[in-house]
């Protein structure tokens, strides 16, 4: 009797150990990570902001440091909001360094290093652009592969990325985001999204921005603008989807923020073209009349955007507008016609930026290697305007 008496003790011992062990199982199965790690350039260069996503509720630790021993700083991250969402800034780092970061939740560990931004008097610096990166997942994984393999062959553009919006094609709809642009089976997407602060502006098919801000949740001014310094470069990103009419907030907050930076190099970046190359969207006339006469008076030197589909640059008084709207959208075919344009192809593309003290350098390069276009922009230098004068 005590026999039989301990073996069902013994039954129900393992019985109940089998059952944790497949609660364990069923636990660790869910604990998938959705989207991420990637990250966020919040505008200091002694941070840098880490993201990502997961299935269920459950604390992660992110660690960080040197090299892949993450010896300076662990933090254990709890999520927010009603999305199993995760972010951090890591901050007190060393302007212009490299550091390795490590994301560990229930299901794994998730890897990544960044570059913090230039010094403030830095004079040379190098970065990425691109948009339109909605509906064709996997020709944006070719674009990211071109850039992946651009910042390891070269180790100076491992900075930051601008996108110039319509990141995906329903912004509203949740689905696309995770199947779109943070999709997990697009692996050079995801080696980018780890390595690569990404900063840019909304476009129209991110529609409300609801889900945009819930995504990518910059330090803006309002709605969805504001800027930020990055080494010798000024960026002011633009919501073309809040007013800027003449004695609008946006519009005053655009005059004072480029009349007042004093950086040598000063970039604009919004969704819709002042000048392009027709074939999908007409030239936005309010650019042309309220922000063009800005950039002329205050010394921009570039004006990214995105909305029509291929590359294209035109150029008015001195002021460069690129068109970078083919990271994954279906292609539009350009109109060589239009006022103003100096080149424009039909092509997946990327740009290059490489900025060496008063010389920079631009650089529109296909998946492949293939160079679309290159131009340079001088700054007279102080010695230069003397042998001038």
């Amino acid at each position: 009797m005590k026999v039989k008496y301990l073996i069902r003790i013994k039954n129900w011992i393992l019985n109940l150990l089998f059952l944790f062990i497949i609660i364990g199982l069923v636990f660790n199965a869910s604990a998938a990570i959705r989207k991420g790690p990637y990250l966020i350039y919040p505008g200091d260069n002694t941070k840098m902001m880490v993201l990502w996503q997961l299935d269920v509720t459950e604390p992660c630790t992110l660690e960080w440091g040197l090299d892949t021993s993450y010896l300076l700083g662990d933090m254990l991250v709890t999520e927010y909001g009603a999305d199993h969402q995760y972010q951090y800034t890591i901050s007190s780092l060393n302007p212009g360094t490299k550091y390795y970061y490590r994301v560990t939740e229930s299901g794994g560990s998730h890897i990544g290093t960044f570059r913090t931004a230039p010094s403030a008097s830095a004079k040379n610096v190098k970065f990425l652009v691109y948009g339109d990166t909605r509906s064709y997942p996997a020709i944006h994984d070719t674009v990211n592969d071109a850039m992946v393999s651009t910042y390891t062959s070269d180790p100076e553009y491992q900075t930051i990325l601008l996108h110039s919006g319509d990141w995906v094609a329903t912004g509203d709809n949740e689905a696309d985001w995770t199947t779109q642009y943070f999709g997990r089976t697009y692996l050079n997407t995801l080696e980018m999204q780890a390595n690569l602060p990404i900063n840019g502006c909304k476009g129209n098919h991110e529609q409300t921005g609801a889900l945009f801000l819930k995504y990518f949740p910059y330090p803006y001014v309002s709605n969805f603008y504001w800027s930020f310094d990055y080494g010798p470069t000024h960026i002011t990103v633009i919501d073309q989807y809040t007013s800027y009419s003449l004695g609008s907030p946006q519009l005053n907050w655009i005059t004072n923020d480029i009349s007042t930076n004093s950086k040598e190099w000063k970039f604009l970046i919004f969704h819709e073209p002042g000048w392009s190359a027709g074939g999908g969207h007409p030239n936005n006339t309010s650019v042309q009349t309220l922000i063009q006469p800005l950039c002329e008076l205050y010394g921009v030197d570039i004006v990214f955007a995105g909305h029509n589909h291929y590359y294209c640059r035109c150029e008015v008084n001195d002021v460069r507008h690129l068109t970078c709207g083919s990271g994954g959208a279906p292609l539009y075919t350009p109109i060589l016609s239009y006022p103003n344009v100096i080149t424009a192809i039909s092509a997946y593309h990327f740009g290059k930026i490489d900025i060496q003290d008063n010389v920079l350098t631009f650089t529109a390069v296909k998946p492949e290697g293939t160079i679309i276009d290159e131009f340079q922009i001088f700054h007279p230098t102080s010695a230069t305007l003397w042998e001038l004068y």
